[in-house]
């Protein structure tokens, strides 16, 4: 018998990394809505070197609707997410776990109510909202409208080992020319040709925030694939669904908004750094795709 909504029990994870301020502000804003339903906030700090999320675990200290976990050592997205998901799981036993970006803010009251709603209609695996960025100014979810393939996968790797063997070349060139170049010619902006108005099964989630329900966590020891540090999970994610035939939904009668890139920000200042790091972590990531579609098809 599936329990009424005011008795469903929701995890939250929250992945933390030096930005403190913005940590708090999405709790605070998870609180603020969602405080007298049943929900648990468990809060994982990948090992912050500013000292945050020891900040973090005095803050919440004497709350009893959050938890902090300190991370040992940095494990990235992946990981990181996935020790709170599986906290959650072994010691809470939720209906649903919300990952979510600690740059994410929700603005619906009734968001865990639909959440709900929408399980009961389509039966979802893993839910995605209507993503909007508004410094972007655009609508993230979904990511693609289908996975890649082996050919497109191999495809990428080997335009990201360009970036990678020579950066800074690659990185002026995207940052320096690229701009120059739009702003002679005035190149139109990319027009998104996808319709977000209606839901959307299985297409490609994006990462910022993801719902799971039950017939995921029954069969998932982990949300995400362990051995990627960054970049490539929402991919990855996809295909290891379709493989296992949980199905994926993007609604767009849930909505988040999403500050974007607040905890890469805070570490890394540098363009060329960023690029660098991301283009390093990106190739390792597919790498590491590559093997995944090897060893299941």
């Amino acid at each position: 018998m599936v329990p009424e909504y005011n008795k469903i029990k929701y995890g939250f994870v929250i992945l933390h990394y030096m930005a403190y301020e913005m940590t708090v502000e999405c709790v605070s804003n998870l609180l603020h809505y969602f405080e007298k339903d049943n929900i648990k906030i468990v809060v994982v700090d990948n090992a912050s070197s500013n000292g945050s999320g020891k900040q973090l675990a005095e803050f919440y200290d004497s709350n009893n609707t959050v938890e902090v976990l300190l991370g040992l050592k940095n494990d990235g997205f992946a990981r990181g997410n996935n020790l709170g998901y599986c906290y959650l799981k072994e010691n809470y036993q939720p209906e649903y776990i919300i990952v979510m970006n600690n740059d994410v803010l929700i603005e619906q009251d009734d968001f865990l109510k639909k959440i709900d709603e929408i399980y009961k209609k389509t039966g979802f695996a893993v839910l995605g909202p209507d993503i909007y960025c508004p410094t972007a100014k655009k609508h993230q979810n979904p990511a693609h409208l289908k996975g890649f393939d082996r050919n497109e996968v191999q495809q990428l790797y080997t335009t990201i080992s360009k970036y990678c063997t020579h950066p800074a070349f690659y990185y002026y060139k995207k940052e320096t020319f690229g701009k120059l170049k739009r702003k002679i010619i005035k190149e139109p902006k990319n027009v998104d040709t996808i319709d977000r108005s209606k839901a959307m099964e299985n297409v490609v989630l994006h990462g910022a925030c993801y719902i799971f329900s039950l017939d995921f966590i029954k069969q998932r020891t982990n949300c995400f694939c362990p051995d990627t540090f960054l970049y490539m999970e929402e991919d990855i994610l996809h295909y290891e669904c379709m493989k296992k035939g949980l199905k994926m939904l993007y609604s767009p009668y849930i909505k988040v908004k999403h500050l974007e890139d607040v905890s890469t920000n805070a570490s890394i200042k540098s363009g060329i750094k960023k690029f660098m790091m991301k283009n390093n972590e990106m190739k390792t990531s597919i790498m590491i795709f590559l093997k995944i579609m090897d060893e299941t098809d």
